[in-house]
C-alpha cells in the first residue's frame, strides 16, 4: 500500500477543491517516487488514505489521465505512466511547438494578477531548490505551466496543453533515477524570464520560450541516454 503524503511547503497556495488536493497528493508521490511508474493505483486505496470518497479519487484520476500522467482504463484500472525513449521523444516534440505558442497566447491576455500568480509559482520554486524540496519543485513547476495555458485563453490550447503537463518532469516517469544533477536555482530564474517575455509582447514571450525549452530540453535528452 502507497502512503502519501500533502506538501508542507506550499501552504502559500492551496488548492480549492478536493479533486485539486488529491490530484496534488498523487503528483507529490509520484514526485518523490513513492508511486513509482508502472504502479497501480486502487480508487478505494486512495480514497481511504486521503478520507476522501471513491468518487473525488476517480475525478482527480479522471484529470490526470487527461493529462498524460496516469493511465486510467475500465478494464485495467489505473496505473502511473512509464514512458519510453520513443514516448519521451514525441511528447518533447509536442512541448516544443505547443508551449511557445501558449506563452505567445498568454502575452496578450496578461494581467497584473496573473504575473503575481506565476510569480508565486517561481518563488515556490526557489525556496524549493534552496531546501532541496525537489517533489515540491517539480510540483511548483507544473502548477506555473497550468497558469500559463489558462493564460492563453484559448480553450483548444489549454486542451492540447493539458496533454503535455507531465513534461517538466517527464524523466522521472521513465523509471530513471529521481533527480537530474542541474542548478535548480538557475531553472526557477528561467522560468521568470519567461513571465518578463510574456510582459515584453507576443513576439518576445515566443522567442525566449522557444530558447529555455530548446535547452532544457537538451539537457533532459543528454541526461537520459546516457543512463542504463
Amino acid at each position: 500500500m502507497v502512503e502519501l503524503e500533502t506538501s508542507q511547503d506550499l501552504r502559500e497556495i492551496t488548492p480549492t477543491t478536493r479533486v485539486e488536493q488529491v490530484r496534488r497528493a498523487v503528483l507529490q508521490g509520484i514526485l518523490t517516487g513513492a508511486i513509482r511508474p508502472g504502479v497501480r493505483l486502487v480508487e478505494a486505496v486512495l480514497a481511504k488514505q486521503l478520507g476522501v470518497s471513491q468518487a473525488t479519487v476517480n475525478q482527480a484520476l479522471q484529470d490526470l489521465h487527461a493529462q498524460g500522467i496516469v493511465n486510467k482504463s475500465t478494464n485495467r484500472g489505473t496505473t502511473v505512466v512509464r514512458f519510453g525513449v520513443v514516448e519521451l521523444e514525441a511528447l518533447f516534440a509536442v512541448r516544443a511547438a505547443l508551449e511557445c505558442i501558449a506563452a505567445e497566447a498568454a502575452s496578450r491576455h496578461v494581467t497584473t494578477a496573473a504575473v503575481e500568480n506565476l510569480r508565486r509559482w517561481v518563488d515556490q520554486m526557489r525556496t524549493a531548490s534552496k531546501t532541496r524540496h525537489l517533489a515540491n519543485f517539480y510540483l511548483a513547476d507544473y502548477e506555473f505551466h497550468q497558469e500559463l495555458y489558462k493564460l492563453s485563453q484559448n480553450r483548444f490550447l489549454v486542451q492540447a496543453c493539458q496533454a503535455i503537463a507531465s513534461a517538466p518532469f517527464a524523466y522521472i516517469l521513465c523509471d530513471r533515477p529521481k533527480h537530474l544533477p542541474t542548478d535548480y536555482s538557475k531553472i526557477a530564474q528561467d522560468h521568470e524570464e519567461i513571465i518578463q517575455a510574456v510582459l515584453e509582447g507576443p513576439e518576445q514571450a515566443f522567442r525566449i520560450t522557444q530558447t529555455k525549452l530548446t535547452k532544457w530540453l537538451k539537457w533532459q535528452r543528454e541526461f537520459l541516454r546516457k543512463q542504463p
